[in-house]
């Protein structure tokens, strides 16, 4: 999936006929046409993070913009960017409140282990643990802020399905992960440089790989099999006139999540649906 797996997703005004771009040479034409627009975008993001527990409805607001532009739709940054962080600010609060707690658990738990080296076999397979649970916990944010912002689902099915994903779109967050762990390893050997360049750089950069690697995971197994269910069309997609399919068949080696029994996981539904056969996206 992501940079190397063919989803064949056709940006808005694309026609189904037209050439299909591969995942790895659309991923770069967008980052070079959307350069300059990433700067503004992680500089309005720094500024909302500032206050340090708005770090969850700012990330979702950017996942927001990065979704927009990996659909290839317009936008209006920083108009956009307050409405998406005021629209999903609950739902995104909680989770940037353990995405800091995780963090923090992260960090005292590096600094207490690497101030015992000579630790026994048992703190050895401790630390080992909490640094999958870290891992595991990070890649499951590559799938939450995504459906946060996409989805008319509760929380507790946002956690369920992001933990499903992790281990069907294996690659997607690998890649996303590669982003993130270059970021940290530059932060810890170059941090003042590295620090400086934080309000221009990075955050949209791994945003918008996340997004690109991941979100298609949700669209296979999450929204088109929702619409497909009610013979519906995923209303993401461009109105081609077609119905061909969007995805690769993979052989139905995964089943699709269903989601027929949450009705929108608490009751909520997309504007102008109705209770449990709404629209399921935002």
């Amino acid at each position: 999936m992501g940079l190397f797996y063919n989803n064949d997703v056709a940006g808005a005004g694309v026609s189904k006929n037209g050439p299909k771009k591969k995942p790895f040479f659309r991923y770069w034409e967008l980052f070079a046409n959307k350069f300059w627009t990433f700067f503004k975008i992680n500089l309005v993001y720094f500024l909302f993070c500032i206050p340090v527990v708005t770090f969850g409805p700012a990330t979702a607001a950017m996942t927001a913009l990065m979704r927009n532009i990996y659909l290839e739709r317009p936008q209006f940054i920083f108009h956009d960017f307050w409405v998406q962080f005021k629209k999903n600010f609950k739902q995104s609060f909680i989770i940037g409140i353990l995405d800091i707690f995780v963090i923090g658990v992260s960090i005292l738990t590096f600094w207490y282990y690497s101030l015992h080296p000579d630790m026994d076999s048992a703190a050895k397979v401790l630390y080992a643990l909490a640094i999958a649970a870290q891992v595991l916990f990070v890649m499951m944010n590559f799938y939450i802020y995504p459906q946060i912002v996409s989805l008319n689902l509760g929380l507790g099915g946002i956690i369920k399905n992001s933990v499903i994903l992790v281990f069907v779109n294996l690659w997607g967050e690998l890649i996303a992960l590669a982003c993130v762990a270059a970021y940290a390893a530059l932060l810890m050997f170059f941090n003042i440089f590295v620090l400086m360049l934080a309000p221009i750089v990075p955050f949209a950069w791994i945003a918008f790989t996340s997004v690109f690697c991941c979100y298609p995971a949700i669209q296979k197994y999450i929204i088109n099999p929702y619409y497909e269910q009610r013979g519906e069309r995923n209303p993401e997609l461009p109105d081609d006139g077609g119905d061909s399919a969007v995805f690769e068949d993979m052989g139905g080696k995964e089943e699709p999540l269903d989601l027929r029994s949450e009705k929108g996981a608490h009751g909520k539904v997309g504007k102008g649906g109705k209770r449990g056969g709404g629209k399921i996206i935002r």
